[in-house]
């Protein structure tokens, strides 16, 4: 894994622990170990299928169920896409890891907005293309509210954080 991937990974992890701990002082049932296992996981698969042109969640997916980690395999898999159907459910962990990597530009925490107008600059090929990275910003929004519902601190509180992994050189 590219240094690169690895930073994001790390402030990805580091975010979605800080969220699973605080919502589980709030009465959440979460595994923090699966959220950081899946947070540090999450682009596994990442630079590899840049070469191939196979989805990286599918094949980062793929690699750990076929190594026996169904749980991680899971969060892997869901960590690029969200719909009303999982939004209406509990908070898990892989809607923590889905989440804050929506909250990770590179290897620096953003807001919703600004994370989903880089994706469009960067992949949004066609108008059609753009409105579904739209589309997807709504429904991150409205995790976003269910998420912070649960605690006392506000979103853009994320960027102010001094977190451990910002300070780290790979």
């Amino acid at each position: 894994m590219p240094p690169h991937i690895q930073r994001h990974s790390l402030l990805v992890a580091e975010i979605a622990l800080y969220l699973a701990e605080l919502l589980k002082q709030n009465g959440a049932r979460l595994n923090s170990a699966l959220v950081e296992a899946g947070a540090l996981l999450h682009d596994i698969a990442k630079s590899r299928s840049l070469s191939t042109g196979v989805r990286h969640e599918n094949m980062g997916a793929q690699l750990l169920h076929e190594w026996g980690y169904l749980a991680l395999a899971a969060i892997v898999q869901d960590h690029v896409n969200l719909d009303l159907i999982r939004l209406n459910g509990p908070i898990t962990e892989s809607l923590l890891v889905n989440y804050a990597d929506k909250r990770v530009k590179h290897d620096q925490v953003v807001s919703l907005e600004e994370r989903f107008y880089d994706l469009i600059d960067r992949y949004a090929k066609t108008s059609r293309q753009e409105q579904r990275l739209l589309q997807k910003l709504q429904l991150y929004a409205i995790l976003e509210r269910k998420i912070f519902g649960r605690l006392t601190m506000e979103p853009y509180d994320l960027e102010r954080l001094q977190l451990h992994s910002q300070q780290r050189v790979l």
